[in-house]
């Protein structure tokens, strides 16, 4: 199967609308899987549509381009602003809900990924390559947008449907993004501040990598995220944004590796008491990267296909002996070509789905 390719012009309002409409459907969908996943963590659709509506001011002015988009995505569904916000905040929405009431993150997994990225030494065709695998509940719509804009940068990206901003992208200066979820003792301690979403969307804005990295430490976080950062002339590296600090990592003789806890930040990384699968997803992933003296696509493909660990391996499947609410699977893997401006991303497991190649040129 092949995910949705939305084919978007110049106007926010009217990009959000095409988006709204063309994928009502899906975007419901959405909205019930989330707002059912909630349920079953402890918090009411009241609540929790509550808490989204509180973020509507802060997003209309971290970004009115942004907001915009989203409220056409509210005008082509018909879906409310509370439901279509709380699917762009869910992220930070849930983990500052979580603290708030003192529930402990062990009741509900955390998007869990694994991420890299290549350099132009490291690969055959001398390209550098970003990617990772998006592990997150069952069942979750995703898309791909490809946006053309007269005054600024053009981008392709990959997101969640009925989502602004994407999660993995390429822009056409060459700079791109994908993303780990984090977890540390400060989230939650700076409500209301620019979503990942933003984040992601303010780094494909970006013509060079200074205001790719401005984007992500600009200003304080709600919650902690991950950020593999690159530029098609052969750079790289690695943000680990927790609400007040950031930490770097820099690649080694090519290869930049990541999963879900922090290492080059001195914080207490929460997740590892969630998941932790993370403390060998990310080195298992280095390691055959690293058997290799140079890699093409194929190769890569089949690394992000890896099975060790099994069912919670980079190839994440469904473990049916957890409480549903800890279940994840690797719902999609994603390959970008920064020096081709191309995405590639699969509907499912890369272990059993081919993937979905999207570049500027059609």
């Amino acid at each position: 199967m092949t995910l949705p390719l939305l084919d978007l012009g110049d106007d926010s309002r009217m990009r959000g609308c095409e988006h709204g409409e063309s994928l009502r459907d899906d975007i419901g969908h959405n909205i019930d899987v989330y707002l059912t996943r909630f349920k079953k963590l402890g918090f009411t659709t009241e609540s929790i549509l509550a808490e989204a509506t509180k973020w509507v001011p802060k997003l209309k002015t971290f970004d009115p381009e942004f907001f915009d988009e989203l409220q056409g995505v509210v005008d082509g569904s018909g879906h409310s602003i509370s439901e279509i916000t709380m699917l762009n905040v869910r992220y930070e929405l849930i983990i500052s809900m979580f603290k708030q009431s003192q529930k402990s993150q062990k009741h509900g997994a955390v998007d869990g990924c694994t991420s890299f990225a290549l350099l132009p030494e490291k690969t055959k065709s001398g390209d550098t390559l970003l990617g990772q695998t998006w592990d997150w509940i069952p069942g979750v719509r995703t898309m791909i947008s490809r946006v053309m804009r007269n005054q600024k940068t053009n981008f392709i990206c990959h997101g969640e449907i009925g989502t602004i901003g994407g999660m993995q992208g390429v822009n056409d200066s060459g700079i791109g993004v994908v993303i780990n979820a984090m977890m540390c003792a400060e989230d939650g301690e700076n409500l209301y501040q620019k979503p990942f979403r933003i984040r992601v969307r303010e780094i494909l804005n970006s013509r060079h990598m200074h205001g790719a990295i401005l984007a992500v430490c600009g200003s304080k976080r709600t919650v902690s995220m991950n950020f593999i950062i690159g530029h098609a002339d052969g750079e790289a590296l690695d943000l680990e944004a927790a609400p007040n600090q950031e930490g770097y990592v820099y690649p080694s003789e090519g290869v930049l590796t990541h999963s879900n806890h922090f290492c080059g930040l001195n914080v207490d990384s929460e997740v590892v008491r969630v998941w932790p699968n993370t403390m060998y997803r990310h080195v298992r992933l280095e390691r055959l990267f690293k058997q290799s003296q140079q890699l093409d696509e194929a190769a890569v493909r089949s690394a992000l296909g890896d099975h060790f660990g099994y069912p919670h391996s980079i190839c994440a499947h469904v473990d049916s002996e957890e409480q549903e609410t800890m279940q994840l699977e690797t719902c999609n893997a994603i390959i970008i070509s920064l020096k081709q401006r191309k995405l590639s991303v699969t509907d499912g497991q890369p272990c059993s789905n081919d993937f979905q190649e999207v570049s500027f040129i059609t």
